[in-house]
């Protein structure tokens, strides 16, 4: 709050506040953490954890935050399920399962909703791992052992397991 807010609900330092102006200052705050999370969802879609973290910087009381994420969630306007649904399908060809993972909890969000968003997308890793061979596999003669190595390791940073990349290799083997 501004000073001149403060100073019109007449909250001065050393001054205790009746039941009536707090409840005024609630209500106030409330509004103000209504205002601010709606303009971040204005911009994005966010997660819960992402809105509660924007309030906790802006300074509002627990009970602020709480009341807002109420009214947040009563309206739907934030939902960590259809999130998660979206940003695997946004995802889906760049990144592997694990990289989504990591990235959604790392969000603040659970991991069975993690799990329930993935058999709701029906994800597969196929989906992104040929998309980035097709992209890194002009770089590297696979007959050199060294380069080989690599595209293993390149990709199994990337979060997939050594039966994934073998397979996908030697299916773009194949068919080149």
């Amino acid at each position: 709050m501004s000073f001149k807010e403060l100073k019109k609900n007449h909250c001065e330092q050393g001054n205790l506040l009746d039941e009536e102006q707090w409840k005024n200052l609630i209500a106030h705050l409330i509004s103000r953490g209504r205002e601010r999370a709606l303009y971040l969802l204005d911009r994005a879609e966010c997660t819960e954890k992402q809105i509660r973290d924007k309030l906790v910087a802006g300074f509002y009381p627990a009970i602020v935050i709480d009341a807002v994420i109420a009214y947040l969630k009563e309206y739907n306007m934030i939902n960590d399920f259809r999130y998660a649904c979206h940003y695997i399908d946004f995802k889906r060809t760049k990144k592997s399962k694990r990289q989504i993972q990591q990235d959604l909890f790392m969000k603040g969000i659970s991991k069975d909703t993690i799990q329930q968003a993935f058999e709701e997308t029906e994800f597969t890793n196929d989906d992104s791992i040929y998309k980035i061979l097709e992209k890194r596999i002009g770089r590297y003669d696979l007959e050199d052992f060294n380069d080989r190595r690599k595209l293993y390791q390149y990709l199994l940073g990337k979060g997939y397991s050594y039966s994934e990349v073998e397979q996908a290799i030697r299916t773009i083997e194949k068919g080149e």
